[in-house]
Order: C-alpha cells, then sequence, then structure tokens
C-alpha cells in the first residue's frame, strides 16, 4: 500500500502546481467525471469535464480577483481505502502576490484509481484545524 500512497501523493502536489497556473485546463487530467466539489459555500455535482473546466475557472477568477499567487501545503495524509480508492488531506495556507496569507483551509479529497492512475471524484472544503491524520 505505501506504494500506492507515494503515488497519491505525487499526484496530488501535480495537482496542486497545476491549480497554481491557475489554467482551468491544467487541472482536468486530475478529475474523475463525474465527480463533486463540496466547500462552506454549496456542493457542486458535475458529470462532463467541460463542467469542471467552468467550476474551476470560477474559483481560479476569484482567487485572482483576491490576489492569489501560491499556496502551500503545511500538511498532506494519504491513506489507501481499498484497491482502488484512497482518501487525502491537507492543510494548505495560500498567499498573495505581495506575500501576505491569504487564507487558512483543510481539504480532504477521495481519489479513485482509473487506467489512468489516481483521479480526484470529492474535493471537500473545511476549517483548517479539523484536518488530521486519516486512520
Amino acid at each position: 500500500m505505501a506504494k500506492d500512497e507515494d503515488a497519491i501523493a505525487i499526484t496530488f502536489t501535480a495537482y496542486v502546481q497545476a491549480f497554481q497556473t491557475l489554467n482551468p485546463q491544467a487541472v482536468l487530467p486530475y478529475c474523475h467525471v463525474p465527480c463533486m466539489f463540496i466547500s462552506p459555500q454549496g456542493v457542486f455535482a458535475m458529470t462532463t469535464l467541460a463542467e469542471v473546466e467552468v467550476l474551476v475557472a470560477r474559483m481560479m477568477e476569484g482567487l485572482k480577483a483576491r490576489g492569489f499567487a501560491r499556496s502551500v501545503l503545511r500538511s498532506l495524509h494519504t491513506r489507501k481505502m481499498s484497491d482502488n480508492i484512497a482518501l487525502v488531506t491537507v492543510s494548505r495556507v495560500r498567499y498573495k502576490t505581495d506575500g501576505q496569507e491569504l487564507e487558512r483551509l483543510g481539504e480532504t479529497y477521495t481519489f479513485r484509481k482509473t487506467d489512468d492512475g489516481w483521479k480526484i471524484v470529492v474535493a471537500t472544503i473545511h476549517d483548517p484545524d479539523t484536518v488530521g491524520r486519516v486512520t
């Protein structure tokens, strides 16, 4: 399992790097459809990559408007739940272009292993202090 958990962590880190480009198309290879995004603002279910692209583009535009420059993962934990399902929990700090902290958040992702590798099926945004090791 450790080998898969390493692969999941590498995939997630690559997703984070792709997201930071603020190019919605860059994150599409990391997403499985159908998929779901859950945040304090609501729940979004997407059945096509085009729908994922629209949601991600809106998120990225909002971040740009707030001066987003980069994010730093403070913690990253992976846990394989079965042969093809895994959880990733992270604590993230986002920074503005002037170096000031923009926000802190916690995130929990459900990944599914496909023929093309590990893909995100559910992304949940939550309070940063609720992040812990998945047991």
